[in-house]
């Protein structure tokens, strides 16, 4: 597969894209108000505890205050299991108490007008390693396959942990390292946190400690492999950030990082801005001709595929087969793309073949591999339904991109010209009924007068109707006519 970082920065906005096969499949933002803030670290205060949730809220410098459950207040009871547990059970006002100062690291960006989530349980990334401060485990990810090669990092990792006392997860690029650049990172990692810790203890509460979203850092460390044929600057300056990062993080592979010269953007050479605006439509077309309807709500996302124009050729279940298989794949990037995270429930066409089902599942889970965010396919049902669960660490790509439609409140449904026009007449019927023949003005959408025309004025009193060019349906006036509307109208 073919793979290009691509890094933007104008003016005050750095943008960081993933090109797959000459695709968009992820796109990151960053900017000085960004609530993207997941892995920052923050020496945080407590401002009250909520014992009916067992938390507590911590303010670590944002106008929201950040949520902080008793399950991830560090307990200091390592080696005793039974102590740990009966620490675990205890409440938060055994934990924390209010104006007290704590470590904080946000593992849930803030969303949906809640304040971001946070855990005193730091773990520190690195390009090899996840270090986890004050955990006795070891872990391997689950991307590197073959059991030789586990069993040789977890005993690598076992050693750092008996001679160290901090945990760590390797990660997937530990796989080409050798024991002593593991163990380089892993010293480097545990000094940081060690600075950390000194650093609270002489600043003033709340305070960001560690910042985690450079993007830069994140192509360097999180993205660039062996697959990545190139990454690209659009300007000096990041240019010299990211070739930086490579130097310290993977100098085998600093040579990736290219100056773009050219004089058409970076960003308009991969058709960037296009696929991203493609991404925020409802609707996305398949080359077969079929498409995808994407639906995001609050508790979980709703995809369905339909064959659309696809006919087909003689074998209609063929043609399932097929559709199913680019939507799936097309599914996956978009998740990726759009930033899709909680609950996702995918709607395939009908397949009779079981066997087919379970190759379109392994599809599924094959192309989640690649995400960087954890995504897990659970199964699919006798009617066609996928289950699936991708981490959601930050806000999706239409959140970042867009706001709430004022007209239809997020619905994505306005009022039509016949209910608007309905609402309007009962408002002067109800004024009519009360005996008040005061004469009136209507103020309201070309498309609302003319339903009103149609249906017809109650009696007992004189209207003035205006149609308004850029009124939505349901926007309207109705009001006394004092004679001072500046249109003419007709009156009723």
């Amino acid at each position: 597969m073919d793979k290009t970082l691509l890094l933007e920065r104008v003016m005050d906005q750095e943008r960081l894209a993933l090109i797959e096969d000459g695709a968009l499949c992820a796109l990151y933002h960053r900017r000085p108000d960004s609530e993207d803030l997941t892995g920052n670290i923050y020496l945080g205060r407590v401002e009250n505890l909520l014992p009916g949730m067992n938390a507590a809220f911590v303010d670590i410098g944002l106008e929201k205050k950040g949520f902080l459950s008793a399950g991830d207040i560090r307990l200091y009871a390592q080696g005793d299991a039974q102590l740990c547990k009966a620490l675990g059970n205890r409440k938060i006002g055994d934990l924390a108490r209010p104006g007290q100062d704590v470590l904080v690291q946000v593992v849930k960006s803030q969303t949906g007008g809640k304040g971001p989530r946070l855990s005193c349980h730091l773990t520190l990334p690195g390009r090899l390693m996840v270090l986890l401060p004050g955990v006795r485990y070891v872990g391997v990810s689950r991307k590197i396959e073959g059991e030789d090669a586990r069993a040789r990092l977890r005993a690598w990792g076992q050693r750092l942990l008996d001679a160290f006392g901090a945990g760590l997860i390797l990660r997937t690029a530990s796989q080409e390292a050798g024991y002593e650049a593991i163990k380089a990172e892993y010293r480097d990692l545990l000094t940081g946190y060690e600075a950390l810790r000194q650093q609270a203890a002489h600043l003033i509460a709340p305070k960001l400690l560690r910042d985690e979203n450079d993007l830069s850092l994140i192509a360097v460390r999180d993205m660039l492999d062996g697959d990545v044929q190139a990454v690209w600057a659009d300007d000096e300056g990041s240019y010299e950030r990211l070739r930086a990062c490579a130097l310290r993080l993977a100098p085998g592979l600093a040579d990736r990082v290219r100056l773009h010269e050219g004089d058409v953007p970076l960003f308009d050479l991969y058709r960037v801005d296009t696929q991203a605006e493609q991404a925020l439509e409802r609707r996305v077309w398949l080359k077969s001709g079929g498409f995808l309807v994407i639906d995001e709500a609050e508790a979980l996302t709703a995809v369905d595929v339909n064959t659309g124009k696809n006919a087909g050729g003689r074998c209609a279940e063929d043609t399932i087969v097929k559709t199913n298989r680019e939507a799936a794949a097309e599914v996956m990037r978009q998740l990726r793309l759009r930033d899709i995270g909680g609950m996702i429930v995918v709607d395939f066409i009908n397949m009779k073949r079981e066997a087919d089902r379970q190759a379109l599942i392994e599809l599924m889970r094959e192309i989640a591999a690649r995400d960087r965010d954890r995504t897990t396919v659970v199964d699919i049902t006798p009617l066609g339904l996928v289950e699936l669960t991708r981490k959601r660490a930050r806000q999706s790509l239409r959140a970042q991109l867009t706001r709430g439609c004022p007209h239809c409140s997020g619905s994505g449904a306005v009022l039509s010209h016949e209910a608007a026009a309905r609402r309007v007449l009962r408002g002067i019927w109800r004024r009519r009924r009360l005996g008040d023949s005061t004469p009136l003005v209507v103020e309201a959408a070309p498309g609302v007068c003319g339903w009103i025309r149609k249906i017809g004025m109650p009696p007992g009193g004189p209207v003035r109707l205006i149609a308004k060019e850029g009124l939505e349906a349901g926007e309207y006036r109705l009001a006394p006519d004092d004679g001072n509307a500046h249109e003419q109208g007709e009156r009723e």
